[in-house]
């Protein structure tokens, strides 16, 4: 299978553009790719969309942490094509089912693996908007990073681990495979 992993940053916070149910209007600071078949890693700019979705396309699958409730709302004003329609895999999306609740990347990663992310999204759009634009790619890889690393655990490992919310860690089974499509179609989405 090949796997595209996926994640973006914003130029502006939800604040600024009227609260969460106004994704689309964040603005495309950086998206980062990360691929399975060549071990690549591809960043993209607001303007540079198009060539983004076409590698998107060409994936078996799309694999991303809030995949659907963010990342391919960001990006869909830039495209003239249904970016949802793209075969996905929310790895949020899962996690929440199996603990009942909302998870995070950086709990998910910390507990399986003990490593967090280096920062926050609000943080991402602070240097965006300080034209510390690297440093808003290096958190953003590292995010792409963190989410292929978590996949492949949870797919050869049937499990993950997260920090409970009584504080304990706890040990959520997961549906993934690297070699099969996903045992099953998820459903929802964030918001």
């Amino acid at each position: 299978m090949h796997f595209i992993y996926f994640d973006v940053e914003t130029e502006r916070a939800a604040s600024e553009v009227g609260g969460w149910s106004n994704i689309e209007k964040l603005g495309l600071a950086i998206a980062v790719t990360h691929s399975s078949r060549d071990d690549e890693f591809r960043v993209y700019r607001g303007h540079e969309a198009t060539a983004l979705v076409d590698e998107l396309r060409a994936a078996d699958y799309v694999v991303g942490f809030n995949l659907r409730g963010f990342d391919f709302r960001v990006v869909q004003p830039y495209v003239d094509f249904n970016v949802s329609s793209l075969k996905n895999l929310d790895l949020m999306l899962d996690l929440k089912a199996a603990a009942g609740h909302r998870v995070s990347l950086s709990n998910c990663c910390g507990a399986t693996f003990g490593e967090d992310k280096s920062g926050d999204g609000l943080q991402s759009v602070e240097w965006w908007k300080a034209g510390r634009h690297e440093e808003v790619i290096e958190y953003c890889r590292q995010d792409v990073l963190l989410t292929r690393r978590l996949h492949e655990f949870g797919a050869r490992q049937g499990f993950v681990k997260i920090k409970g919310r009584d504080g304990r860690p706890r040990i959520l089974p997961v549906p993934w495979k690297l070699d099969a499509e996903p045992a099953a179609p998820q459903q929802g989405s964030l918001f």
